[in-house]
């Protein structure tokens, strides 16, 4: 089934997560740095790479970026196609998870809330990922939309609609049936009244 994401605008999507008023973006870079810092993965699995938020930080690290925009893919491949062995594929994660071989560190945002089997996802993830995954979820507290308010939001309506929140407790208990262990969690705030969940999972052996 074709996704609003398909049609979406990278620069409408990265107008809106960069916003102060969002603050999105500068998490999901924070993350991604500290991730690569803890544990200098050698291969970076990047879910829902959109233009390859957070690549900066990489050096050294082989990078597959996974999303299914073609655009954002075309994007990401033209700001971050030098570094070495990176690949920058067009798949949609609710039809199939390509066979890449094995990733010392994967990382997603804003991807698992539109899987519709997230079981199976998690159980593909857990062939690939011999290492850590890091995941960030978003988060409400006080009925805030799945858009926040932004001079972007008209345009990402579609794939607001799409979005759906998922428990911290739920997610967590599906990854450790699929064969990963929590390492530690913890809770970053966003404006808005929303905040992400971040989540460090270790591949059981």
């Amino acid at each position: 089934m074709r996704s609003a994401w398909h049609d979406t605008e990278l620069d409408i999507y990265e107008g809106h997560v960069e916003l102060e008023t969002v603050g999105q973006a500068a998490a999901i870079r924070q993350v991604i740095a500290e991730a690569i810092r803890s544990y200098a993965p050698g291969e970076l699995l990047y879910l829902g790479c959109a233009g390859g938020n957070g690549v900066e930080v990489v050096n050294g690290t082989r990078v597959v970026g996974l999303d299914l925009n073609e655009r954002f893919i075309e994007k990401a491949r033209e700001r971050w196609g030098h570094l070495a062995g990176s690949e920058w594929i067009c798949c949609d994660l609710n039809e199939t998870l390509p066979q890449m071989g094995k990733f010392e560190l994967a990382f997603g945002a804003l991807v698992f809330e539109y899987i519709d089997d997230l079981p199976k996802l998690l159980q593909g993830l857990a062939a690939q990922v011999s290492g850590h995954m890091v995941v960030m979820l978003l988060g409400t507290r006080e009925g805030a939309p799945a858009v926040t308010a932004s001079p972007y939001k008209s345009a990402l309506e579609g794939v607001g609609k799409e979005f759906r929140y998922l428990s911290t407790e739920g997610f967590l208990e599906t990854a450790t049936g699929a064969g990963f262990a929590l390492v530690h969690q913890h809770e970053i705030p966003l404006p808005g009244g929303k905040h992400f969940k971040a989540i460090t999972l270790r591949r059981r052996l």
